[in-house]
């Protein structure tokens, strides 16, 4: 029943949520947006902290400035989850690349990875892959971070 319960919950928070993108978080091509996946866009690999906090969201954040990034952070509990998306943008964003980072999910299971997309509006969009055997329960919930790469307008 809990379970049942915390998927509910889980899905109306993404409903909510799902409209809260950022104009600073859309890519525009040549002919402007379009919806749809991402040529060059990649996925690194997904951050996860248990009981690192954070709020799910498929609309991604643009990390492009230290204030961003900060901003960004302020949501985790624990330092370490702050450090290693810190060092994962700098990486990252040494390629040329604006990064782009979501809180793809807060619970039992960690997504085996995530999908980067552009929503109709054309804002980033970081979706979970679906878990193929989700766990029942657990005893503390694990926060998993997915950044994406993705290539700048000209």
């Amino acid at each position: 029943m809990k379970r049942t319960l915390g998927a509910l919950f889980a899905t109306a928070t993404l409903l909510a949520t799902a409209g809260c993108g950022s104009s600073s978080s859309t890519v525009d091509g040549p002919a402007g947006p379009t919806a749809g996946p991402i040529t060059g866009a990649h996925v690194l690999p997904l951050i996860s902290v248990t009981g690192g906090g954070g709020t799910t969201s498929t609309s991604a954040t643009l990390l492009d400035t230290k204030a961003h990034i900060r901003a960004f952070t302020a949501q985790f509990r624990p330092p370490t989850m702050a450090g290693r998306v810190n060092a994962a943008v700098k990486q990252a964003a040494s390629s040329g690349q604006l990064v782009y980072g979501a809180v793809v999910a807060v619970g039992c299971d960690r997504p085996p990875g995530a999908v980067v997309s552009l929503d109709a509006n054309g804002d980033v969009q970081i979706t979970p892959e679906e878990v193929a055997s989700p766990l029942q329960e657990c005893l503390v919930p694990v926060t998993t971070v997915a950044l994406a790469s993705v290539p700048g307008s000209d």
